[in-house]
């Protein structure tokens, strides 16, 4: 696999000024001796880089060299001058450059879609759904051979892992996030058939096969030749945002937010300008397509949208519950405990508690409609009481494992 370790850093350009020439990539090792050839990569001129890999690989082999890396590169190629001709017409709404170990904190999602967690080295997502439960996150035996398995959360504890099957993907899988509808699934993945490093990939679920439909790369501009994950899509806000490391220095990450699509618009490739194609491609220039009357009027209320939720979100993620610890520290979100056990601990928790509460409102209606009938209500009161005492029991042991530690 060529990854973007095998991408120059100083890619440079001889274009017109209507191509902007883009920063260099983070974290990048240059091919020996083929910076021409790697800048031709990273600013998507596919069929030039193709041909001179190509005279490349001749001389290689009259030398009776190794020609897999290059190989590789038309491999890479391929893909590009394929994906330009599926290029999405998104209109990006706003970007944030942030640290990347802070990332997260630049999606303004609500409680309703579920539950982001960064693993404590900030290379691995855990996401939980807020529907039913459902936690998805990468599993595997080393960093560079991950799978997505999915759980349950019931009474308080994870179900056994089960490997997300169907998604054809051989390669390394990580930032999981489900949609509300539990059928549409959007991931990350660096595969060798992708564009370099992570990219972003699609599927549905199949509820006759019980199984995942084969993912589809999401292509350009969704995708680069950097690292592009943890796509998430909130269609109550119609806004969805993505991470890409694309043009950042080490360290840093951008946030994309932009407005989904219903369904895929493609931009036209016959009849638009190669320059532009690549600029909207790549993110060099947010407006090298222009946008319709009714994408500015999209746009503009998409901004309000953002402002609106990152009101909304500033005021309830910092506090989306309350629990004592002592006398000294009250905790509101997960990332106020310390150790990674007791924020699984709380996760549970915080289910019983919702199911305590929905279990109260449904002993309520009972008693309200149905006062005569009485084994029912005594049978709920019975769970509630069982209910209550586990929670109990839980808050003791969130204590003892965040105080002691």
């Amino acid at each position: 696999m060529i990854s973007l370790a095998a991408i120059a850093i100083h890619a440079q350009t001889t274009d017109s000024i209507a191509e902007p020439v883009p920063p260099t990539y983070p974290d990048l090792v240059p091919i020996s001796s083929l910076e021409d050839l790697n800048a031709d990569i990273i600013n998507l001129h596919f069929s030039k880089a193709d041909a001179a890999a190509r005279k490349l690989i001749t001389a290689a082999k009259r030398k009776r060299q190794s020609t897999e890396d290059l190989d590789q590169v038309i491999s890479i190629c391929r893909n590009g001058e394929r994906g330009l001709r599926g290029v999405d017409r998104v209109v990006i709404v706003d970007s944030t450059v942030i640290d990347k170990k802070d990332f997260l904190k630049a999606y303004p999602i609500s409680a309703d879609l579920g539950t982001l967690t960064l693993s404590s080295k900030g290379d691995i997502v855990q996401y939980q759904t807020q529907l039913n439960g459902m936690v998805l996150r990468p599993e595997g035996s080393d960093s560079t051979n991950l799978q997505i398995v999915r759980h349950y959360v019931e009474n308080g504890k994870l179900t056994e892992a089960e490997i997300i099957e169907g998604l054809g993907i051989d390669g390394d899988i990580n930032y999981p996030f489900l949609m509300p509808d539990g059928q549409t699934f959007y991931f990350a993945a660096r595969t060798d058939d992708g564009y370099g490093n992570y990219d972003l990939y699609a599927t549905r679920y199949d509820s006759d096969s019980k199984r995942f439909y084969q993912a589809d790369n999401m292509g350009f501009p969704y995708n680069s030749y950097a690292n592009d994950y943890m796509l998430v899509i909130d269609e109550s806000a119609r806004l969805g945002w993505f991470a890409s490391d694309r043009y950042q220095p080490v360290g840093k990450v951008c946030i994309y937010t932009f407005i989904p699509n219903d369904s895929r618009q493609t931009i036209d490739y016959e009849t638009t300008d190669l320059n532009e194609l690549r600029a909207a491609a790549s993110l060099h220039s947010f407006t090298a397509i222009p946008m319709t009357d009714e994408q500015q009027q999209a746009k503009a209320e998409a901004i309000r949208h953002i402002k609106q939720l990152s009101a909304t979100v500033s005021t309830t993620r910092h506090k989306d519950f309350e629990f004592v610890l002592n006398d000294t520290k009250t905790c509101y979100t997960l990332d106020d405990f310390k150790t990674s056990e007791a924020k699984q601990l709380c996760r549970d928790w915080m289910q019983k508690t919702k199911n305590l509460t929905a279990l109260n409102e449904q002993l309520q209606q009972m008693r309200d409609t149905s006062p005569a009938n009485r084994q029912p209500i005594l049978n709920l009161e019975a769970r509630i009481m069982d209910l209550q005492v586990e929670t109990h029991t839980l808050e003791k042991k969130i204590r003892s494992v965040e105080l002691i530690k």
